[in-house]
């Protein structure tokens, strides 16, 4: 007995005959076992069963789906081949079983949790056209053929994610007077691709090559100032982009500049990730003019650049224009030192909208340690702040705990390889769940029912004066 795809496979678990109930007297003598759900397995199948196969075998000469009973359609679509052209079965097949088939057997196993708004379709069409781009090949960059694919796929892709391009090669047939000494760092152009691809909300992009083997060559992972600018000029057609990532890839000074030239127009997007590439103090400055000027730009990821003071003082500076939105800024792996600490401390004792920080790894030296607890003292925005692989010692965990004593907005903070002392570890948890229950300070039982394992301790911060931090950290 087939069971329709839609009754989900637990159901069998659920009515199945339990093994005490198997080894029942006379269980072994039943005639009918109405759990059996393959009694008809040998049996001569029927004939509408047999023209359904038929329909399947001949689809893509005769492809009649929609002219078949619910119960017959169901049943070709979980036999359909799932290696019909797309031109045929994208139009006519809306089925989620059919493409989440054809996803498993192209791809496998999905590896990232499906996203609740998308479907089998639109995914696997997106991987396709990622399969597609991360195989062109730049000196073969036939922009009329590429304008004819994307139409088909565009209605499709809302999410594109490209984790390598292809590096430039002669062509075979080119003879070996005509290959130059130094091949173009060029990659393909996006402008084809976006001017069909309008409704990408998210895009992921990583400029480099996967599984190159014995080919290794550094000149696979290098970036051209032209790529940038081509890039930067595509943008303009996403009119829905939400989130733009461009990581791990060696963008640097000269490539954010051309970039930011061409996404200094975008109003569309929320989120920007340009972690892990080389980008230093110039970069950084193109980057804050962004800030001051754009409306929605709430998230931003710097991590693992090469920033220091010159552009944190600039990013810094854009985090106090009433232009700014950005809520969340993350610094981490970033050679501030105590400069590039100063840099975005001193915007947010002078107020602003930053919800989240991290500024993990960054070489704090000399007063910085010092000055971030004396910001806490002044700041209402900050809920989170990551601020460890720092060294802090003593001295820093006493001005954190000081700070924290006033500080009633931030709820959470990382100080792990901090070399603080245990105490001051114990007090400023103390002083987290204080803020985070909203409390005029902690309760014996409140903080041994959230906490367990930390001491409490009653805080006294009338030796703390307002003023007095102002000034010190006004005056660097």
């Amino acid at each position: 007995m087939r069971i329709p795809y839609k009754i989900n496979k637990n159901t069998y678990i659920t009515y199945d005959a339990s093994p005490e109930s198997l080894i029942l007297v006379k269980e072994d003598e039943r005639q009918i076992l109405s759990e059996n759900l393959e009694w008809d397995k040998e049996h001569c199948p029927s004939l509408t069963t047999l023209c359904v196969e038929a329909i399947k075998s001949n689809f893509a000469k005769s492809p009649l789906l929609n002219e078949l009973p619910c119960q017959d359609r169901d049943y070709l679509l979980e036999i359909l081949d799932v290696d019909l052209p797309l031109d045929l079965v994208i139009p006519l097949i809306e089925d989620e079983i059919y493409w989440q088939r054809r996803y498993h057997e192209k791809f496998g196993t999905i590896i990232f949790k499906k996203p609740q708004e998308s479907t089998w379709k639109s995914l696997y069409i997106e991987r396709h056209v990622q399969d597609i781009l991360e195989q062109a090949q730049p000196e073969h960059n036939d922009e009329d053929e590429m304008d004819d694919i994307m139409t088909l796929y565009a209605p499709f892709v809302r999410r594109l994610i490209v984790t390598q391009l292809q590096a430039w090669k002669p062509p075979l047939h080119w003879d070996e007077e005509d290959i130059p000494e130094f091949y173009p760092t060029d990659h393909i152009s996006f402008d084809p691709i976006f001017k069909k691809l309008i409704n990408v909300e998210e895009f992921d992009l990583v400029y480099g090559m996967n599984n190159v083997s014995d080919k290794f060559n550094w000149d696979m992972f290098k970036v051209s100032v032209g790529d940038c600018q081509r890039l930067g000029k595509a943008l303009h057609h996403l009119k829905a982009l939400r989130v733009l990532k461009i990581h791990r890839s060696k963008l640097e000074d000269q490539h954010i500049r051309v970039l930011m030239q061409g996404f200094i127009k975008n109003e569309t997007v929320e989120e920007l990730d340009l972690s892990h590439c080389h980008i230093g103090d110039q970069g950084a400055l193109c980057i804050a003019k962004i800030l001051c000027v754009h409306p929605k730009l709430r998230i931003l990821n710097l991590c693992n650049n090469k920033i220091e003071r010159l552009g944190c003082e600039g990013l810094g500076f854009a985090l106090l224009e009433s232009g700014c939105s950005l809520e969340k800024l993350n610094l981490k792996l970033n050679p501030l030192g105590e400069g590039g600490a100063m840099g975005i401390m001193r915007a947010l004792v002078r107020g602003t909208k930053l919800v989240e920080l991290s500024m993990a790894a960054c070489e704090y030296d000399d007063d910085a340690p010092i000055r971030t607890g004396q910001m806490l003292i002044l700041n209402t925005s900050l809920k989170k702040l990551d601020v460890s692989n720092n060294w802090f010692d003593e001295d820093g965990g006493q001005a954190l705990v000081d700070g924290l004593t006033i500080n009633r907005t931030l709820e959470w903070l990382d100080i792990r390889e901090t070399d603080i002392t245990s105490a001051q570890q114990q007090q400023i948890k103390k002083l987290l769940i204080r803020n985070r229950l909203g409390l005029d300070e902690v309760e014996e039982s409140v903080h041994e029912e959230v906490e367990p394992e930390e001491i409490h301790e009653s805080v006294d911060a009338s030796h703390v004066s307002h003023a007095d931090s102002m000034s010190i950290i006004t005056e660097q």
